[in-house]
C-alpha cells in the first residue's frame, strides 16, 4: 500500500461516520444568497474580509502561533481560508449558500478544486473544506486572483496588520 493509504482510510471513515449518508451540494436549484470574501496570509499574520448576508463588512485578523510560523506559505494561506469558513459556519453564514472566496495563492485554489493534496497538512485542510460543505449544505469556491487585486481590495494589508487599506477604509468590496 502507498504511504498515504492509512490517511485516506481515516478520511473516508470520518466522512461516512454518520447514521445517514452525508450529502453535498453540487448545484443548487435555487440561489438564495451568493457570498464572497477574500483571504490572505503573510509570514507572521493572516486576514480575511467578507460581506455578510446583511451586506456588512466582517473582518478576521490575527497573528500565527508557532504552528503557523513553522509551516509553508501554502499551508498558512489555505489554513486561513478554512478557518475563516469555519467561523462563517459558526456565525450561520454558510447554510445553503454558494460562496466565492478569493486568494492570491494558486495552490489553495488547486488543492481545493482537486479535492486532494500529497502534502499531509494540506490534505487535512481539504478534508475540513469537504466537511464544511457537507455540514452546511453549501458550495465553496476558492478562486485565485492576482496579488495586485488583493492589495487593492485591502485584505493583503489585513494579513500584515494594516487596517487602513481597501475595504477597511471604506472602499467597496467589488469595484
Amino acid at each position: 500500500a502507498v504511504p498515504s493509504f492509512h490517511r485516506f482510510l481515516m478520511a473516508l471513515s470520518h466522512m461516512f461516520e454518520g447514521e445517514e449518508p452525508a450529502l453535498r451540494l453540487v448545484r443548487g436549484s435555487l440561489i438564495q444568497y451568493v457570498g464572497y470574501g477574500f483571504g490572505d496570509a503573510s509570514g507572521s499574520g493572516f486576514g480575511s474580509s467578507w460581506l455578510n448576508k446583511s451586506g456588512e463588512l466582517v473582518i478576521r485578523i490575527g497573528m500565527w502561533n508557532k504552528e503557523g510560523v513553522d509551516t509553508s506559505s501554502n499551508y498558512r494561506e489555505l489554513r486561513n481560508l478554512v478557518e475563516t469558513l469555519e467561523l462563517m459556519g459558526q456565525r450561520g453564514e454558510l447554510e445553503g449558500f454558494e460562496l466565492f472566496l478569493f486568494t492570491d495563492n494558486s495552490v489553495s485554489e488547486s488543492v481545493a478544486f482537486k479535492g486532494n493534496s500529497s502534502a499531509e497538512l494540506l490534505f487535512e485542510l481539504v478534508l475540513r473544506l469537504h466537511n464544511l460543505e457537507m455540514k452546511f449544505m453549501c458550495k465553496i469556491n476558492i478562486i485565485h486572483v492576482a496579488g495586485t487585486r488583493m492589495i487593492e481590495q485591502g485584505t493583503d494589508g489585513l494579513s500584515r496588520g494594516d487596517m487602513l487599506e481597501g475595504v477597511c477604509r471604506g472602499d467597496e468590496m467589488i469595484n
